[in-house]
């Protein structure tokens, strides 16, 4: 006999699956330049250029701060990829329904 678990067929969130299916396949069909375009949308929109997730990096180069710290700004960029990704993955399955 198989120690191995089986869930029984109510455990299992079909809807889920299929969803996680659907954007798997829609990130699939997304292009960097489409991303990229919504990063470019999402920056233009914010009219306070202190919250540009490089208006650091630009204060550093031009001597006007002492540092920039990397770990953050990793983080702001990846926030604002995984955003506009979030959105490409929305508009191609506002597509499919």
């Amino acid at each position: 006999m198989s120690s191995r678990y089986t869930p029984e067929p109510s455990q299992i969130d079909y809807h889920s699956d299929i969803q996680a299916q659907r954007v798997a396949r829609a990130k699939k069909r997304i292009f960097p330049g489409e991303v990229l375009e919504k990063i470019d949308d999402l920056i233009a929109a914010e009219p306070d250029p202190a919250k540009h997730p490089l208006y650091h990096l630009v204060q550093f180069y031009l001597d006007r701060e002492t540092a920039v710290h990397g770990g953050t700004l990793y983080d702001d960029l990846k926030r604002l990829v995984l955003a506009a990704i979030d959105t490409c993955v929305d508009d191609v399955l506002d597509q499919e329904d």
